[in-house]
């Protein structure tokens, strides 16, 4: 009992860890299920799977990508089999005399350490590289902390491993020999910060920072400048940080109180304000949505959009900003670049992206050209020389693969470019366009691509792609399982809901919480329109999400389930309310800013209870026949727990209408498939996983393969 509501959970066994034999039997079964389903198949994706591996094959690779830090020179290249190499030379050497020093081989360190990198630093006097790396089965293995393995390294030969700390979820090199590393809890939130010294035992680490706050997640960065250490205590609509000096001893004051003591707080926390910290010539440049005639310490009325201020050295508290750049009201800043002479500002105008260079002597702020008329995603390249005059930016888009293009910030031109042309794809025959879809008093972005030959009159197969959660932007970028079927004249449609940030803060407040209703609502007004205009067809529509994506499709079946032909789910987080009324669960905590409380809320339980997808489920068998629909999860997930699309699709089966018995090869009746990877965990399929359908190990391309076999075989079939 609930809230006065009693809630029958005829699944609720799933979670319980005493009956885990029992739900990997149950899991085995759907998987051996979805194996048979999938059979025919079976050439349609050994084809998908080579489409999509010559999607990445170029004419030639550009030249290394390279960065200089003090004496030398690093760089990155791609090996024989396609892993990465990392290297460095000294900088002061000619061409002609340079020793390519070779850092670390990827592939060496997976195939003879069974690590897997997942980020690597070098520190300041370029005499240490620290690796954070993940052992386990599989590309992630659920396992969300790592290893940090600790390098020294000479100006000739191989590195030597001289350390290993385990249990590391993030770190950062401090000064001499100190490094800095974050530790997750029981519950995988990042609690502590945590100070060791190279040379002495993990068992002598310092605990810096404790974040007692079972709602935040604690991270910590340096400035560009390299004079502060930055700790952030977040949680998702808030912030607080504290600083010290990068060039503090806690070796000499080791006490709990002393470091403690070297802690300065910048802000206190306030609700729906954040800010995030740099430091530039004397004083701190801080991106915030505060708001400005600030002081109360009450919550922010309405979610304010970020703005650039500045504050001294000396007394960085919020009483002392003053302000260095703001944005109009159709503009969004998500990053800044700190330089000597220039600020780089990357944001969002009207969803659409553009990148201001700020010129600090002048005031002057001037806007970078963007290729691909603006339809693309850009990314911050690493850009570590505070006194540099260019800046890198990436950029990729639906039908172009990753480039980095330098910009000179002084005369706002490209100076440098890296980019590949693949060869089975002429990017130049694709059409990327937004498009404003009316719900209510709002008019929702979507973003169509497709073939110039593709006719949408004629209503072609349609994959309308949503996520709207946490203030993420679903971007227009370069997704390697998306071009098999652009091939094929399928037209992708990327929904912008709200709750996600394409449209500022503003715009992901009105997806979350009381309001989470608006993202399922604006993706079915994205699917409606297609379906007006008749540049869709409910026999050949499509819909995905992963994770909370995967929640907001799955609500829209409940609501809707006639207007698609299939539905290809991915981890998806289909059962918000068992998760939230579970504070045991990892991320939980940390998840009630995002979904509300429904332990303590009857208002958060009853929001929550009317749009989740497992408490909404009713039979689709009748005159609203449902999709044929495909789920996808990993056994190690620790983000959504296997138990939650495995409940969904059991209750599915039970009071939906999938019965498993109903024969479902012959077209006429849609199919329930679900393909759980035991080895796998939240972002990657294992490699060790067979192929549904086939006798050999997949990963994500053939992950990607069976996805695609099963949209096009069911798009295909016209319903009896």
């Amino acid at each position: 009992m609930w809230h006065d509501h009693q809630r029958v959970d005829e699944y609720e066994w799933m979670q319980r860890s005493e009956t885990s034999d029992r739900l990997q039997k149950y899991l085995e079964e759907e998987r051996a299920y979805t194996n048979r389903m999938m059979n025919s198949t079976k050439r349609l994706q050994k084809l998908l799977r080579k489409e999509m591996s010559r999607a990445t094959e170029v004419d030639q690779l550009p030249p290394p990508i390279e960065t200089r830090c003090g004496d030398y020179v690093y760089f990155t290249r791609k090996s024989n089999d396609g892993a990465l190499v990392y290297c460095r030379y000294l900088a002061d050497r000619t061409a002609e005399s340079r020793a390519e020093q070779v850092l670390l081989d990827s592939e060496r360190l997976t195939r003879d350490q069974g690590y897997v990198l997942r980020n690597l630093l070098i520190s300041d006097d370029n005499q240490y590289m620290g690796c954070l790396a993940a052992k386990h089965g599989g590309l992630d293995g659920g396992s969300e902390s790592s290893s940090l393995l600790l390098y020294t390294l000479g100006d000739v030969g191989s590195p030597k491993l001289v350390e290993v700390l385990e249990g590391v979820f993030n770190f950062v090199f401090g000064m001499s020999d100190t490094i800095f590393y974050t530790v997750l809890d029981a519950k995988l939130r990042a609690s502590k910060v945590m100070a060791h010294r190279i040379g002495f035992g993990q068992n002598e680490d310092i605990v810096i920072f404790d974040e007692p706050c079972h709602e935040c997640f604690v991270d910590i960065t340096r400035t560009k400048d390299k004079r502060f250490h930055i700790i952030n205590s977040s949680k998702l609509d808030s912030s607080k940080a504290y600083l010290f000096p990068s060039a503090h001893d806690f070796w000499q004051h080791s006490s709990k109180d002393a470091s403690a003591q070297v802690l300065r707080l910048v802000r206190p926390r306030q609700d729906n304000v954040e800010y995030f910290i740099d430091h530039h010539d004397g004083e701190f440049i801080i991106l915030t949505n505060s708001p400005k005639d600030d002081g109360s310490g009450l919550p922010a009325a309405e979610p304010l959009p970020f703005r650039l201020v500045r504050a001294p050295t000396v007394s960085p508290a919020s009483e002392h900003w003053a302000e260095l750049l703001s944005v109009g009201d159709d503009e969004l800043i998500e990053d800044v670049e700190i330089f000597k002479n220039h600020i780089m500002v990357s944001m969002k105008r009207q969803g659409q992206p553009a990148v201001y260079i700020y010129d600090r002597a002048s005031g002057r702020r001037s806007e970078l050209p963007l290729p691909y008329n603006g339809n693309c995603t850009v990314r911050p390249e690493p850009n570590p020389q505070f006194e540099a005059t260019t800046v890198r930016l990436g950029f990729s888009s639906p039908v172009h693969l990753e480039s980095v293009v330098e910009y000179d910030m002084t005369l706002m031109k490209q100076c440098k470019s890296w980019a590949s042309t693949p060869l089975h794809i002429n990017s130049s025959e694709y059409i990327c366009r937004r498009l404003k879809v009316p719900c209510g008093n709002v008019d929702i972005p979507m973003t169509l691509i497709h073939h110039e030959s593709t006719e949408l009159s004629k209503a072609p197969p349609t994959l309308v792609r949503v996520y709207g959660s946490y203030g993420v932007s679903l971007e227009p970028e370069f997704r390697l399982e998306d071009v098999p079927l652009l091939l094929r004249g399928w037209v992708i449609a990327l929904a912008h809901v709200r709750g996600g940030g394409e449209l500022g803060r503003e715009w992901y407040a009105a997806g979350k919480g009381a309001s989470k209703i608006n993202s399922i609502t604006d993706y079915l007004s994205c699917t409606r329109f297609l379906l007006d205009k008749g540049w869709a067809s409910s026999s050949r529509l499509a819909a995905t999400g992963v994770s909370a994506g995967g929640l907001v499709v799955g609500a829209a079946l409940n609501i809707s389930p006639e207007y698609f032909r299939a539905a290809a789910l991915h981890v998806p987080f289909v059962d918000p309310l068992s998760a939230m009324l579970s504070p045991d669960l990892p991320l939980t905590g940390v998840e009630i800013s995002e979904w509300g409380n429904p332990l303590s809320s009857a208002a958060s339980y009853t929001t929550i209870r009317e749009y989740a997808p497992y408490d909404n489920i009713h039979d689709m068998s009748g005159d609203r026949p449902g999709p044929s629909i495909l789920v996808t999860a990993g056994g190690l997930d620790q983000r959504v727990s296997v138990w939650q699309p495995a409940k969904w699709v059991a209750r599915l089966r039970s009071t939906g209408g999938y019965n498993v018995s109903v024969p479902s090869d012959t077209g006429c009746t849609p199919k329930l498939l679900f393909y759980p990877q035991m080895n796998a965990g939240h972002f990657h399929a294992d490699s060790s996983e067979s192929k549904a359908g086939t006798d050999n190990g997949g990963d994500f391309i053939s992950a990607q393969a069976l996805r695609n076999a099963f949209l096009i075989s069911e798009t295909s079939t016209i319903p009896c």
